[in-house]
């Protein structure tokens, strides 16, 4: 009969105490809702509602219209995960309304025919990028951009273009979503 009142008692406190831990938890404001709503404040548009719900979920690290001067063609939202892909870049082209969704930190090239990805090393040192990922069966390379605005990306593809001769396409490092 202790033992059984011991353990009932147990079982009620530990219940309490869950119970009550549940309650704070869900009283919590969730920081990235909160991150995003002080973005939405500070000017940023919010992201479109035909996002994918997985991409609704991201922190809006930052916001923009390109190009910077004139009138604006693209709208440009930089989103922060936790996984494979932690920064994501959002190109929403006003006119149509197309969306584009791609690495926001790194950009991929395909080497040209006999080219070793060793050639690039003088690409790679003038501009202080960095080899991320390298194929050599596919003659793929992954490399970082040059800066963590939103222009990144575009701008990192043309400051390649110099070197156009050692590669054969440069793109960004689009993410595609099932069924596309």
């Amino acid at each position: 009969m202790v033992y059984f009142t011991g353990f009932l008692m147990g079982l009620i406190l530990v219940s309490l105490i869950m119970s009550r831990r549940a309650a704070r938890d869900q009283a919590k404001v969730d920081p990235w809702l909160e991150h995003n709503a002080a973005m939405l404040d500070a000017g940023a548009e919010p992201l479109p509602k035909k996002v994918p719900g997985s991409i609704q979920k991201g922190l809006i690290i930052d916001y923009g219209e390109l190009p910077a001067e004139g009138e604006p063609v693209h709208r440009v939202w930089l989103l922060r995960f936790e996984g494979s892909y932690p920064n994501v870049r959002i190109v929403e082209d006003i006119a149509s309304g197309e969306l584009r969704y791609m690495a926001a930190d790194q950009i991929k090239l395909r080497l040209a025919k006999d080219v070793d990805v060793t050639e690039l090393k003088p690409m790679l040192d003038e501009l202080g990028l960095r080899l991320r990922m390298f194929n050599r069966k596919e003659k793929i390379a992954v490399l970082g951009v040059l800066h963590t605005g939103i222009s990144a990306v575009p701008d990192t593809i043309q400051a390649i273009e110099p070197w156009s001769d050692l590669i054969e396409r440069v793109e960004p490092d689009w993410i595609l979503f099932k069924g596309e």
